[in-house]
């Protein structure tokens, strides 16, 4: 049966020096993709795969209308994890199932980027569907309908010196979690919004996204500080094979990190304004 959505698909982490992010990600122990361009929407990344999911690097590198919300972002904020791109069974139904539960969606847009694989330049074609920035629900969602997935997910691009094989969860920071559970609901259905002790926990289809409290952040994170003192997205999670692998390749790329309940943490100033937990698991 075909889903409007399926999970999470990628986060995006928009930089303002894509340069000095893709610098920071290498000394993590990932295995940074070169750069993609994406001309007509004045934008470049950086692609760190997984199996099943990856995240982005994302810089502004022309100035244009479509980014306009991206820059301003960086202006006011300086960067950071901005958004979860969802899995979906197509751009079409993912817009019609939005559309029906209100949140307005901008029409499917069709985009792609040029990718090198086995010495050939292929072109990767997407559809993705935006929301308006008031339906937001603090991070920025919107669905990535991948027309060409066999140029962006590729085993061969998914090893990683330190061990990560996967996301394991988005940990979005905000005054009020309880208040975005009605918007939440839209996105991924009511059932998959759940209230806990800490605040809110979503069910997206594969990774979880949480939802809690500054103070209740620094209890869960061994008084990690979130990099902004707003509501914002405030952390990625990666899933590794070892811990004490990845502790040993973070202290070789000179990575400061704290172990704390079964996972290593990252400040946000050490990974482009977006905390960072390794879990095994």
């Amino acid at each position: 049966m075909s889903r409007a959505v399926r999970g999470i698909d990628h986060a995006v982490i928009v930089v303002q020096d894509i340069d000095a992010a893709e610098t920071a990600y290498r000394r993590l122990g990932f295995a940074v993709r070169p750069r993609g361009f994406h001309t007509s929407l004045g934008t470049a990344n950086h692609l760190v795969m997984f199996g099943n999911d990856y995240f982005e690097l994302l810089g502004v590198v022309q100035a244009n209308d479509f980014n306009a919300e991206r820059r301003a972002l960086l202006a006011a904020k300086g960067g950071g994890l901005a958004n979860l791109a969802v899995a979906t069974d197509g751009a079409d139904l993912v817009h019609a199932a939005w559309r029906e539960a209100g949140l307005a969606p901008d029409a499917p847009l069709a985009f792609g980027r040029d990718v090198e694989i086995a010495g050939r330049t292929e072109h990767a074609r997407f559809r993705t569907v935006r929301v308006p920035k008031p339906h937001y629900p603090v991070v920025g969602l919107f669905a990535c309908d991948h027309l060409t997935p066999g140029f962006v997910y590729r085993p061969e691009w998914s090893q990683h010196d330190n061990g990560a094989v996967a996301l394991a969860g988005a940990v979005v920071v905000c005054d009020a979690p309880a208040g975005q559970s009605t918007l939440l609901a839209k996105f991924f259905g009511t059932g998959a919004v759940q209230a806990t002790a800490d605040g809110l926990s979503v069910g997206t289809g594969t990774i979880p996204l949480e939802y809690m409290t500054r103070d209740v952040f620094a209890r869960r994170h061994d008084g990690l500080v979130p990099a902004r003192s707003d509501d914002h997205p405030a952390l990625l999670a990666f899933r590794v094979t070892s811990l004490d692998r990845c502790a040993a390749r973070l202290g070789q790329g000179g990575v400061a990190f704290r172990r704390s309940a079964g996972r290593l943490l990252v400040a946000a100033g050490e990974a482009a304004g977006v905390a960072l937990a390794f879990q095994e698991g």
